[in-house]
């Protein structure tokens, strides 16, 4: 019993990955800081990159840094570069370029874990022929690859067919 109370203790007292998640409290919502940075190709098409620092946790939005850091050199790599003049407006209107969205750090297409809510991922791409696509649990070693393949699926798709008119 002595080492089930210990271990307990330990466990509340060192923050560990179980308790870096986003945190559902209303007071706590207020903290959220949300980044976003919009990025051009040469060819005009667009993608916005966001990302929430939840701040309940030094570590997990130490994490949450990493991934945005990593999806947006990902997509320098593909020819994105940073566009201070694009905004969100209007991006439902056609255009003759693809008009892509990364939301990283996203209650809406979290999950639970052990009951508590985890972040994930939603990506969509204009004209791709399907809607957003959750790319569940920020935490996992393999969701930057995911949401980088499912990013490349999309904006293939979408580039495709906004050329076409």
């Amino acid at each position: 019993m002595t080492r089930l109370l210990v271990s307990l203790a330990l466990m509340l007292a060192l923050p560990g990955t179980g308790f870096a998640q986003p945190s559902t409290n209303a007071a706590q919502a207020n903290r959220v800081i949300s980044s976003y940075v919009y990025l051009a190709n040469a060819d005009g098409d667009k993608v916005l990159v966001t990302t929430q620092f939840w701040r309940n946790d030094p570590k997990y939005d130490e994490r949450t840094l990493h991934r945005f850091l990593d999806v947006l050199a990902a997509l320098e790599k593909r020819g994105f570069a940073k566009n201070d003049k694009a905004t969100i407006d209007s991006w439902d209107k056609p255009e003759p370029f693809a008009r892509c969205y990364v939301y990283l750090e996203d209650v809406q297409s979290a999950g639970r874990t052990k009951g508590a809510p985890v972040s994930g991922t939603r990506v969509w791409c204009s004209e791709n022929g399907a809607s957003e696509y959750d790319v569940k649990n920020s935490e996992s070693a393999k969701h930057v690859d995911e949401v980088l393949r499912q990013f490349d699926v999309y904006f293939e798709r979408s580039k495709k067919n906004v050329r076409k008119g």
